[in-house]
């Protein structure tokens, strides 16, 4: 396969790309133990994730605008924060503008799967990113639910932030917690304490049960669609044939 076909394979496979620099940079989370150096680096991989998923959706061109109206406040804000004194200010206008584009890249990825047009293997990469994304949607809100208001979490019945320097040092506590409430494995040793808490909590798990079910179902139902669509226009090439031959 020469180079440009190879830069269009990439072009062609946002979702793929997004993936696995989500996937990537996750384990590379994991492999830091360095806890001085843990805080500043989560913010980083953050911003690296959004970064990728900014670039892939403005290369396809849908929604580029947007993307960048969004995608760049919530970009150089995480990046700032990685190096920045927090503050209460700071801390909230963060996290909404991550949020806004999570939010974005969440609808994006959805409406594209629906109704854009994209190889099957696509669809599935796109549903999977999607669904990354939930769950680091969520991790962001419970750690700054948690750091904003000690004791939202317990952790075997001990607050949470109670060691933590910065918000950011508590991300990978709550990435943990947020994706085995959205699969809903609930080891228990993370427990939400408060109402709201509660509810954040119970609306992922919520939200992570339907959207599977949903997206199984119409993943499975666009596949026998497209082999049904593939079939008929087999039978009509066929049966030109024969009336040619005829």
């Amino acid at each position: 396969m020469s180079a440009p076909d190879n830069e269009g394979a990439i072009h062609r496979r946002p979702y793929r790309n997004i993936f696995w620099a989500i996937v990537t940079l996750f384990f590379a989370d994991a492999l830091v133990f360095d806890r001085s150096a843990r805080a500043a680096l989560v913010d980083v991989i953050v911003v690296l994730v959004l970064f990728a998923a900014l670039f892939e959706t403005v290369r396809s061109r849908r929604h580029a605008a947007v993307a960048l109206i969004l995608g760049a406040p919530a970009i150089i804000s995480r990046l700032i924060a990685a190096f920045r004194v927090d503050s209460i200010g700071w801390g909230n206008a963060v996290l909404m503008s991550t949020a806004l584009f999570i939010g974005f890249l969440i609808w994006n990825l959805l409406r594209d799967l629906l109704v854009g047009e994209r190889s099957t293997s696509e669809r599935v990469y796109g549903a999977l990113c999607a669904y990354l994304f939930i769950g680091l949607l969520f991790s962001l809100l419970f750690t700054h639910m948690e750091f904003r208001s000690p004791g939202s979490f317990l952790l075997r019945g001990e607050t949470i932030s109670g060691a933590a320097e910065s918000e950011a040092a508590l991300v990978p506590t709550f990435t943990y917690f947020s994706f085995v409430t959205l699969t809903t494995l609930g080891y228990g040793d993370i427990t939400p304490a408060t109402t709201y808490a509660r509810t954040l909590a119970f609306l992922e798990a919520l939200i992570g049960q339907l959207y599977l079910a949903v997206m199984v179902a119409t993943l499975v139902g666009i596949r026998v669609s497209e082999g049904l669509r593939a079939g008929d226009r087999r039978a009509r090439g066929g049966g030109d044939e024969d009336a040619g031959a005829g």
